[in-house]
């Protein structure tokens, strides 16, 4: 592998005590600037076309979030705006060991809002079957939860189910 990336960064030479700094640097050159110049200015290009990199370069701070992942608490809100339904907000207060998050990492498998949104829409679906822990489907946004006649029963099975499914994790 050492002489693969040698002769690929055009530094395949006998390496000696006193020229192993220079060859490092050179190789550590190659690797981190050359190596990735030729994707980057077709990304820029692309960029270019659609308009995309004058307006980063005119606006950084207001497009800042749509590259980088900001640090933001979910609020119940926006829980409840993304699925459009009162239900949802309502289902989210009554269900007190669980926290928001873990409820959209459930029912999305994503611990925040994307910034463009999520494709398609999360939405909200209730359980005619027998099922008493509550359901989702991540690759659709589709978070299915049982009907039933006591509040302590669902609110347990909910807090249970969220809690303890094999999902995954952050995404």
């Amino acid at each position: 592998i050492v002489s693969c990336i040698l002769s690929l960064s055009g530094c395949f030479k006998k390496i000696t005590l006193e020229n192993k700094g220079a060859v490092t640097k050179d190789v550590a050159h190659w690797y981190v600037l050359q190596r990735t110049r030729t994707p980057f200015e077709r990304f820029q290009e692309g960029l270019q076309s659609l308009g995309v990199l004058s307006a980063l370069q005119q606006f950084p701070q207001q497009l800042q979030s749509l590259f980088i992942k900001l640090e933001k608490k979910l609020t119940a809100i926006e829980v409840e705006q993304l699925f459009k339904f009162l239900t949802f907000f309502l289902f989210s207060v009554c269900v007190d060991a669980v926290t928001l998050e873990e409820i959209l990492i459930f029912a999305t498998g994503s611990d925040s809002v994307p910034p463009l949104g999520f494709f398609p829409e999360p939405s909200l679906e209730f359980l005619h079957c027998k099922s008493k822990f509550p359901l989702a489907n991540t690759c659709d946004c589709i978070l299915r939860i049982p009907l039933t006649n006591n509040y302590t029963n669902f609110k347990n099975n909910m807090n249970f189910g969220i809690r303890n499914s094999p999902g995954f994790g952050k995404a």
